[in-house]
């Protein structure tokens, strides 16, 4: 098995040399772009990009593992938001092709509130099959990430668009904690999907209160997923998505607001739950970046303990 660590460091800053800065203290030389200098990645044109951004990545060694876009995260009725993607997806593949970056993230199309996504399943096979068609003349690859609340949150869903599509232009990102975020077994799930999978969003979730944990610390499986990774030879990315926010600055706000903990009663007994397991008091500080260094450290272990 041969790892590469990448991040959203995003979730620590928007400042792309704040991202930099902390790829390097941990050793890492890659990251997946999602904000920088607080615009989306989908924003800029490939001419801004190399203007702009490129040069900072250039000067200190930094690639792209993924880039994290947005395109497919507009409701599955969004004509207009659709059109927009097309042209923005356009310039990603561009600025993939400068960064010698082989991957794109995307999404499956926000579904209707209540409908049953299976109404909606033509509609988004025709819109992939475009999405497919912007990098079909580049060496860009597509990655189809679960996100909640779109037509591929499940496994049997990734799965039907995968063979469905059916291009070696689109694979699957495996994201565990969005899995258990729609009541998916995670475990299950990668036993799926796993043999269409190419990239991994690392992060994890608490079954009963469906709130992101650090790693080993949700249902997921990891030993057993990095167990099967090594005997199987996986060569490839795992992209840190720690969701950093949610625990760093939440807890503050639950613990020290009078009654909130009773308005997200979930995410204070999740937060709980993480104090409880890192050693920390309700009174203690945690920042975004400790999050993130907490989920780095993790996904090492895991790494080292399945080359054992």
């Amino acid at each position: 098995m041969k790892v590469t660590i990448s991040g959203f460091y995003d979730e620590v800053s928007f400042s792309l040399d704040k991202q930099i800065e902390l790829a390097k203290e941990l050793g890492e030389k890659y990251i997946c772009p999602r904000n920088i200098d607080g615009k989306n990645i989908a924003d800029y044109t490939v001419e801004e990009f190399v203007a702009a951004v490129k040069p900072k990545l250039d000067a200190e060694g930094i690639a792209f593992s993924s880039i994290g876009s947005p395109i497919g995260k507009v409701g599955i009725n969004d004509e207009e938001g659709f059109a927009k993607q097309l042209v923005q997806l356009k310039e990603l593949v561009k600025i993939c092709t400068v960064m010698n970056c082989k991957y794109i993230r995307m999404f499956s199309f926000f579904m209707p509130a209540g409908e049953d996504p299976a109404n909606y399943r033509d509609a988004v096979m025709d819109k992939l099959r475009k999405f497919v068609e912007c990098v079909e003349d580049s060496d860009v690859i597509l990655l189809h990430e679960n996100e909640k609340e779109i037509y591929g949150d499940t496994d049997d869903r990734c799965l039907d668009i995968y063979h469905t599509i059916d291009s070696p232009k689109l694979k699957l990102i495996y994201d565990a904690s969005n899995y258990i975020q729609v009541g998916v077994d995670p475990n299950a799930a990668y036993e799926k999907v796993k043999d269409y999978v190419v990239y991994y969003h690392m992060k994890d979730c608490d079954k009963e209160t469906r709130v992101e944990v650090p790693l080993g610390l949700g249902v997921t499986d990891y030993k057993k997923i990095f167990a099967d990774l090594e005997a199987r030879n996986y060569e490839g990315f795992m992209t840190l998505e720690p969701h950093t926010g949610k625990y760093a600055v939440g807890r503050k706000f639950l613990y020290f607001v009078p009654f909130a903990r009773y308005m997200k009663p979930e995410f204070y007994k999740a937060f709980r739950y993480i104090d409880s397991k890192l050693g920390k008091k309700t009174t203690d500080s945690v920042s975004r970046k400790d999050v993130f260094v907490i989920q780095y450290k993790n996904l090492k272990k895991f790494i080292e303990e399945a080359s054992e």
